[in-house]
């Protein structure tokens, strides 16, 4: 490296001395080759070639073999210095760096040979020392399939033998690490006729002893010094022989490589048990539980944090799996024998009561740094016993029950993963590259996962088994709700088995309850479903408490989460999209269709129970409440009527866009506002109900009309009025005529826009509907307005004021006051039009109306323009607020009303420049909003600029 290498001895070290007549051909060949994926990788001259032959340049730290002896070397001084974990660490790095046999797939010239041969000598030698250190830290079991697989590469190899027998022993394989020993003696006498040497004999011995503690270590083949002896202190006993008792001891499982993420939750839990905690007293045993849904790694995080924590408590670690789920379930008394025996207490002193057990327990911790980790408990009863009386000792658990009975315990939540690590953990199971090439793909898949560990595991793994299948295949496949958890399933991995535990512990009603929760089509949800569910009384404002004692059931499963409170002050719930999943299923397994209907049935009818009743609060007064409830719940409830259409339930999901109609007008839910009414118009369609159909028409026509499309607008109105009339339903079609007359009032369409607002008048007044009738007098008196008639449609708007005063809703009344306003200013009833808009700003602040406040200001703007035009520059300030207002809530036709009257103010203040700017912005607007009225009057007031 960094040296020139010349052709000749290419091809001499390629070919082993024998290389063919196209030799430098070939070498010129792969060295132009590589040069393009170097050179193209580094963004430089990786590979140089010149007179002196081939050179290729590589940085220090960018050379595998010089990182390997750096860490190498940095393993052993921990060693040294009896740092046996940042040993292990360092080494398990430093032999990570290897793929295969050095130079591979060569053959070897000698040079080549001699160089691979030294290199697998440092390689074996390394492996060596991190075995050793990995037993320093009693890791014995996860060592010996390993180490015997060593043996059986190198059997010459002394040393090797020997940790593979003190792995053994330390295991409690005697005769094992017996046979070990035999199989070295005769491989040494078979291959080089010697005798095992001094030290493998010495532990051969100890062995046939069953005592190890003068035995200072398995043969070495470098010169780090022997670990440290044992400490003689009579209140941390080294190690005895195992029928005496066995400190330290190391039983926790083997760390999984590829864990990310919760450092946070880990430094937080690592805190909390460390003896030299200050907050502490010295005597009390800190507990701490890990909790969280199924398959939110645990278990993973719990093993990461005992090995993090082993130094903190050098006398062992001890860990009992108890989930009975995995087997049946065990009682403390045997799992308290399994305790005793591990430390060493021969079984023929394990006494027979459980409660002696317990005793004879901690007494054997006592004065003792021990960590107890006791896994997947389902409730306390279970481990009553297990703990520990000492104060050097901790205790770490985890359960997918939220354990609040242990007294002085730490209970945190293990959450899903966030996006980024998410991401990192499918990246080391299946290779970064391959999801970089499908960054779309990658996420969907990372939304079917939604942050569970065990989830994504699965995903990884399934596309690392799968290399030539995209992301996009599974992520497609996991986007269905219905077959995701079937997906989500690889070798012993599975989704729906580690969700299926936590069910069948249910009892029967949080069972009933859990799937019913699958049947909603959101994962957040409101206290008032459950008792819905469980009731079957749509007005239920509050579950009862036999409803909070399921939910409380529930949410001591993890099965669903306590999330926060809505603005009226009750609790809100959330349960993960996964476990909705696997409640659905279970709804389609166990419940008949009829129930199940009958369950999504309520919800709705929930629902229609309470929009308008807010709804008509939000009309009337505003209430604050009411405008936080109804933008909080407005996800749901979209995502209820889409769900509601697509599940048959077409008739109150048409109801339901009914009741919201005004509501998403007066809030400006447009987006939502059209996806619920085409969801409910299809499933109309799907039935052939005309009226349903008419009135998701009718809504879709409202939406278009707020967005200023009209003309769209009118292909909604025309076929949705006609089939309303069809049918006899003369309010709904007075009140689409009303919005329609609106609509194309002030786009020339003004003869059409008079018959439907005369029309709609007489009908409404007739069924004595108030509302509608205010609405209607406005709109003719807007038709008036357009048609040059300001007086006759001053008269009508008055009687629409009258009308909305007796009516007593705010909004209705600011709409009245803006609209007698404007016609009072086209009349010069400055003084009266003033009065009007200062009311009608008031009341549409109150209601938090943004478009009619972005109205009233357009309008105030253009009547002080109109009032003084020497005093043109004092409607700037409320024309820049009404296009800021517009421009956010995308108004288009705001906005070129607001640009017309800027332009006037421009021009009246003399500056022309700006005046022709505004109204070369408002022409084409009005153009294509087809505001033919406005659109003259545009072209006018260029023309005195001759344009």
């Amino acid at each position: 490296m960094n040296t020139a290498v010349t052709a000749d001895r290419l091809c001499e070290m390629l070919w082993a001395g024998s290389p063919p007549a196209s030799a430098h051909a070939n070498v010129r060949s792969y060295a132009a080759g590589l040069r393009r994926v170097l050179n193209a990788a580094s963004g430089g001259d990786r590979l140089s070639h010149g007179h002196q032959g081939y050179r290729l340049r590589v940085q220090p730290d960018e050379l595998d073999l010089r990182l390997f002896d750096d860490l190498a070397a940095r393993g052993r001084a921990a060693i040294a210095e009896g740092d046996h974990w940042s040993a292990a660490e360092r080494l398990r790095a430093a032999l990570g760096l290897w793929r295969g046999a050095a130079f591979d797939g060569l053959s070897h010239h000698f040079a080549l040979h001699m160089e691979a041969s030294r290199l697998e000598e440092s390689r074996i030698s390394v492996f060596e020392d991190y075995a050793a250190a990995r037993i320093a830290l009693g890791e014995y079991e996860e060592l010996v399939p390993v180490l015997r697989a060593q043996t059986a590469v190198h059997p010459l190899r002394e040393r090797l033998w020997g940790l593979l027998i003190t792995a053994q022993y330390h295991c409690g394989r005697a005769g094992d690490a017996l046979h070990s020993y035999a199989r070295a003696r005769r491989t040494l006498r078979d291959e080089l006729g010697l005798d095992p040497g001094t030290e493998l004999r010495r532990l051969h011995q100890a062995v046939l002893a069953r005592d190890l503690s003068q035995v200072t270590g398995p043969p070495r083949s470098n010169p780090v010094r022997q670990l440290d002896p044992p400490t003689t202190d009579p209140a941390r006993p080294g190690p005895r022989s195992r029928s005496a008792e066995a400190w330290p001891i190391c039983q926790l499982p083997t760390l999984i490589p590829d864990f990310v993420g919760r450092e946070k939750l880990l430094t937080h839990a690592a805190t909390l048990l460390a003896p030299s905690n200050a907050e502490r007293p010295a005597m009390v045993v800190p507990v701490v539980i890990l909790t969280g849904l199924p398959g939110v790694g645990k278990t993973a995080a719990v093993t990461h944090l005992a090995h993090r924590l082993r130094g903190a408590f050098p006398d062992g670690q001890l860990y009992v799996q108890l989930d009975s789920a995995r087997g049946p379930r065990r009682t403390s008394a045997a799992v308290l024998a399994d305790l005793l025996l591990s430390i060493g207490v021969p079984g023929s002193a394990i006494p027979v009561a459980e409660s002696q057990r317990a005793a004879l327990f901690r007494s054997k911790l006592a004065h003792r740094r021990v960590l107890v980790v006791l896994d997947d408990v389902m409730d306390t009863s279970q481990i009553q016993y297990l703990l520990p009386g000492s104060g050097g000792c901790a205790v770490l658990i985890t359960s997918r029950a939220r354990l609040t009975a242990i007294p002085g315990a730490h209970l945190l939540d293990v959450e899903p993963l966030d996006e980024t690590d998410g991401r990192t953990l499918l990246d080391r199971i299946a290779g970064a590259r391959r999801f970089a090439t499908e960054p779309e793909a990658t996420g969907r898949l990372l939304v079917g996962c939604a942050g569970l560990p065990l989830a994504l595991r699965v995903a990884g793994a399934r596309l690392a088994g799968s290399p030539h299948r995209p992301v996009r295949w599974l992520a497609e496949r996991l986007a269905d709700e219905q077959r995701r958890l079937g997906e989500l399933r690889a070798g012993d991995l599975a989704m729906r088995a580690c969700v299926a535990t936590a069910y069948h512990g249910l009892a029967p009603d949080a069972a009933r309850l859990f799937r019913a929760l699958g049947l909603i089509p959101t994962g957040e949800f409101p206290s008032w479903i459950p008792a819905v569910i469980m009731s079957g009384v749509a007005g239920d404002e509050e579950p009862d408490d036999s409803v909070d004692d399921i939910l409380d059931a529930l949410i001591h499963a993890n099965l669903i989460r306590a999330h926060h409170v809505d603005p009226e002050g009750r609790p809100r719930y959330r349960i993960h999209d996964l476990l909705r999943a696997y409640a659905a299923e279970r709804a389609a397994e166990e419940e008949s269709p009829a129930r199940r209907r009958e369950i999504v049935g309520r919800v709705l009818d929930g629902w229609l129970h309470r929009v308008p009743v807010a709804g008509e609060q939000l009309l009337r007064t505003g209430a604050d409440t009411a405008t936080a409830w109804l933008e909080y719940e407005r996800p749901s409830l979209a995502a209820t009527v889409e769900y509601a259409a697509r599940s048959g339930h077409g008739g109150q999901a048409s109801e339901l866009v009914a009741a919201l109609d005004d509501i998403c007008h007066q809030r400006t839910w447009l987006d939502d506002w059209e996806r619920m009414a085409r969801a409910v118009l299809e499933r109309a369609l799907a039935e052939g109900d005309r009226r349903r159909i008419a009135m998701a028409q009718g809504s879709l026509a409202r939406a278009g009309v707020a967005r200023g499309r009209a003309d769209e607008a009118m292909r909604w109105f025309i076929p949705a009025i006609r089939q309303l009339d069809e049918l006899g339903e003369q309010r709904q079609a007075a009140y689409l005529r009303v919005h329609s007359s609106f609509a194309i009032a002030d786009r020339g369409m003004t003869e059409d826009a008079y018959t439907d607002a005369s029309v709609a008048v007489a009908v409404l007044n007739s069924l004595g509907d108030l509302r509608g009738t205010v609405l209607a007098l406005r709109s003719l008196g807007a038709v008036l307005f357009h048609q040059h008639r300001e007086a006759e449609a001053a008269r009508v708007l008055e009687r629409a004021l009258e009308a909305a005063e007796r009516l007593r809703q705010p909004l209705a009344l600011a709409d009245a006051l803006q609209a007698l306003a404007v016609t009072e200013l086209m009349l010069g009833r400055y003084p009266a039009a003033a009065r009007r808009l200062d009311r009608a700003l008031t009341h549409y602040r109150r209601v938090r109306h943004r478009p009619g406040e972005a109205y009233a200001l357009y309008t105030i703007g253009r009547l002080r323009l109109a009032w003084d035009p020497e005093r043109a520059a004092e409607a700037f300030g409320p024309l820049t607020q009404a296009a800021e207002m517009f421009s956010e809530l995308g108004e288009r036709r705001g906005e070129a009303l607001t640009a017309f009257m800027r332009g006037r103010a421009y021009a009246a203040l003399g500056d022309r420049e700006r005046a022709r700017d505004s109204f070369a912005v408002a022409l084409p607007a009005f153009r294509a909003l087809r505001m033919l009225d406005w659109e003259t009057r545009t072209l006018h007031e260029l023309g005195t600029f001759g344009r």
